[in-house]
């Protein structure tokens, strides 16, 4: 009998486990990383601004207030881990018995060898239907805005009561949701197997990227204006447009292709490159629309209902337009990357990981493949074209970002030129037309990135 546990060796390749889990408690889970990121998100920019205001005050407090945050960043993120016992077929071995835990002996057939691994505990990200995940996302922002409608209308503190304690919520849920509807549809439809711990790692890199835009946006940029003697950036302002037009595109899509790269060490095609861009877009928007709803709740006039109800349209056509746009540089990432380690599309190794998942109280294993629904077979059918037919997606990452940045910035400029265009007619007219031009855009969008996953469906993963 062998006398002492085996030492613990390197996990073997090509292996992963995963306890049972549910996917709308991974959904929850993942929004509570959505909270408290966004909340660090926030005092980072205050500590930053205190630096740029010369506030040592504001800056110090902030810094205090931040470290308890990152503890509990850090807390949440820890590891889980798996002890994994393999017994091995070995003719050289002496024994048939081995000891394992809690004074229990296993006994083998034929000689064997033990050996002990920790195994990072990593479910793979199962999502509802992706039909199931639409509709409570057009419940919750239907509830959020009815919740944040009063408060759109009147500065009543106990309209503003009820809007934070609905509204917000409702708001969070229902656009976290865009995120877990991407990696049912990525899992599904582009064969993508994407454990929990990296899903979690694409959303926050995405929201982490709105830090460096934040202070681009809001302080380098505006700072540079001024220098050159453009000291207003008020509303309908041409360094409004220029904040709009040309530092959120640059400044915004670089840090979310940097944060991309970020993770190059799952780029292991072009197709999860695109997975990958498409999620961190998806997680900058979450963190975006929510602090422009955030804004919103400072409404009390007519004006301030307009821009509510604007500000909402556009959130719902930013999801997609983020996302898009950063699947581009994405995509151009994963082949630059392949091209780095001199693969081409018929080289990219696959990734052969087995995911075994199992229950953690009778430690069964579990089935976890899932059918395409005939609504996801209409879906794919719909969005496939033969490979000569689709667009060519860009491999370079500077003509990647470019037509990121490109994108971005007409979907500003031209939001903002309806805007200026019409600001002298009466506010339902400027209303009616801003809806309508976003309206536009959304199905412009929408016909792009049809074409855009089409292609993406024919590349390599």
């Amino acid at each position: 009998m062998q006398g002492a546990i085996a030492p613990l060796t390197p996990p073997p390749r090509g292996i992963a486990l995963a306890s049972k889990s549910t996917p709308w408690s991974v959904i929850w889970s993942m929004l509570g990383i959505v909270v408290l990121l966004y909340i660090i998100t926030q005092v980072v920019v205050l500590a930053l601004f205190g630096i740029f205001e010369a506030e040592a005050s504001l800056t110090i407090c902030s810094i205090i207030f931040l470290v308890p945050l990152l503890l509990l960043f850090t807390f949440v993120r820890r590891p889980k881990l798996t002890h994994l016992i393999m017994a091995t077929p070995d003719i050289t071995s002496a024994t048939n018995q081995h000891q394992i835990t809690n004074s229990r002996v296993l006994s083998t057939p034929i000689p064997t060898k033990f050996s002990h691994h920790l195994v990072r505990d990593s479910p793979p990200l199962e999502m509802p239907p992706t039909s199931t995940l639409w509709t409570v996302f057009g419940i919750t922002v239907i509830t959020a805005f009815l919740g944040l409608l009063p408060v759109m209308l009147s500065n009543n503190p106990i309209w503003m009561f009820i809007a934070v304690l609905i509204g917000v919520p409702a708001w969070l849920l229902g656009f976290s949701l865009p995120v877990h509807a991407w990696w049912a549809f990525s899992t599904r439809h582009f064969q993508l197997m994407t454990s929990k711990r990296d899903g979690e790692q694409m959303l926050i890199a995405g929201m982490l990227s709105t830090i460096p835009a934040i202070v681009i946006n809001s302080l380098l940029f505006p700072l540079m204006l001024i220098t050159i003697g453009i000291e207003s950036m008020e509303p309908g302002s041409i360094g409004e447009f220029l904040i709009l037009a040309v530092s959120a595109p640059f400044g915004e899509e670089l840090c979310k292709a940097a944060f991309v790269l970020s993770l190059y060490k799952l780029i292991d095609s072009p197709k999860r490159g695109f997975q990958i861009g498409f999620s961190v877009g998806l997680g900058f928007a979450l963190l975006e629309n929510l602090q422009y709803i955030m804004i919103s709740l400072g409404g009390g006039e007519y004006a301030a209902f307009s821009y509510s109800i604007t500000t909402i349209v556009r959130g719902i056509g930013s999801i997609p337009g983020h996302a898009f746009w950063t699947g581009l540089s994405g995509v151009s990432i994963g082949w630059y990357l392949c091209t780095k380690y001199g693969m081409n599309s018929n080289q990219i190794e696959k990734d052969d990981t087995k995911w075994v998942v199992f229950d953690g109280s009778t430690g069964q294993v579990i089935d976890s493949e899932r059918e395409i629904s005939p609504l996801g077979q209409t879906v794919k059918g719909w969005l496939y074209k033969p490979a000569d037919k689709v667009w060519r997606l860009p491999r370079s990452p500077i003509i990647g970002i470019s037509l990121a940045i490109i994108g971005h910035s007409f979907w500003n400029g031209s939001s903002w030129l309806i805007g200026w265009l019409f600001k002298d007619d009466d506010i339902l007219i400027q209303l009616l037309a801003n809806l309508g031009w976003i309206v536009v855009m959304i199905a412009s969008l929408w016909y792009i990135g049809r074409n855009i996953l089409a292609a993406v469906m024919h590349l390599p993963s």
